[in-house]
């Protein structure tokens, strides 16, 4: 992967055949018996690793390691995408981005090798239905804070720091905003305030929930 040293190519590659493998990451301890350091220089060569993006440690995932992006270069690379809450397909509803795991998603879909520049919310409620999004499906949004009128954005209304994120279309009309939904069952949201927190960019749907 372009931006890796060698050797952090060939941990890259151990941490992610090991994930293969077992389902889960391999200890410091691992890493350093199988290239013979000490695990303070695995830690060190990880920490070089998180800082490219490439692997998330934190002390709530599985081993404390999350693989990021696939180093193999063959089609077929997947990106890790990480979950970060729930967004409303209905009325809006309170956002408190609580990290929720990643979601495994192939890189020539969503075309955007940058996992940093993506994120994923679970879709409650069915006022997107007639635009095929569903109750219980993941929107993956790109990050960004500008939109087209009539685009599906994740947007908050209101001034209040505990606002609610919505999956509407978007409009801007005049010196007032307007979130569409995409179900004659629902009405529009109008507000003179409104923060967009990303485009929807596909959606993925988990068959047999």
């Amino acid at each position: 992967m372009k931006g890796l040293t060698e050797r952090q190519q060939e941990i890259a590659q151990f941490i992610e055949n090991y994930f293969d493998e077992n389902g889960y990451a391999p200890s410091l301890r691992d890493i350093g018996n199988h290239f013979g350091f000490s695990p303070k220089a695995a830690y060190d060569h990880l920490r070089a690793l998180e800082k490219k993006n490439i692997i998330k440690t934190a002390d709530n995932l599985p081993r404390g390691m999350a693989l990021l992006k696939r180093t193999t270069p063959e089609s077929g690379t997947v990106i890790k995408v990480p979950i970060l809450g729930t967004t409303a397909a209905g009325a809006p509803i309170l956002s408190d981005e609580v990290f929720d795991g990643f979601l495994s998603v192939p890189q020539d879909l969503v075309g955007c090798g940058d996992s940093d520049q993506l994120y994923a919310l679970r879709v409650r409620g069915d006022s997107m239905i007639e635009d095929g999004i569903n109750d219980g499906d993941i929107a993956i949004i790109k990050k960004t804070k500008w939109a087209e009128n009539g685009e599906i954005v994740a947007a908050s209304i209101g001034e209040d720091e505990n606002y609610g994120i919505t999956l509407k279309h978007f409009y801007h009309v005049g010196d007032r905003y307007e979130l569409h939904p995409a179900n004659q069952s629902y009405k529009v949201i109008v507000s003179t305030h409104c923060e967009i927190h990303g485009k929807l960019l596909m959606i993925i749907r988990q068959y047999g929930r």
